[in-house]
């Protein structure tokens, strides 16, 4: 449905990204999203899910998880595909988009 994120095993190129980069195809509620990895773990899908549906109502959002769950890769690659696609579907206007990336570990 809408609210799922689905993956394929389709390797591919998106536009803008390094050439020789090969991305998995991985969909976010209608949203492509380049992995840079062979599989996207479950703690990444949830976390890409919530950052989606927060950026599409202009919502902010806190992610809590364990170190090595794959925080930063699943943030980055979410947001970015989420400005792109936002960039590409604000047609002729050209919407500009702020988004702010903090981030906190523990030592």
């Amino acid at each position: 449905g809408a609210n799922s994120a689905t993956t394929t095993n389709t390797r591919y190129k998106m536009e803008g990204d390094i050439p020789t980069l090969s991305l998995t195809n991985f969909f976010v509620m209608g949203i492509k999203i380049g992995w840079p990895y062979p599989t996207v773990m479950s703690p990444q899908r949830q976390m890409a899910f919530h950052l989606i549906k927060a950026l599409n109502s202009s919502k902010h959002v806190v992610l809590e998880s364990p170190t090595g769950t794959g925080k930063s890769a699943a943030i980055l690659c979410s947001v970015l595909a989420w400005q792109r696609h936002h960039w590409k579907k604000s047609g002729e206007k050209k919407e500009k988009v702020k988004i702010i990336y903090c981030s906190r570990t523990h030592s």
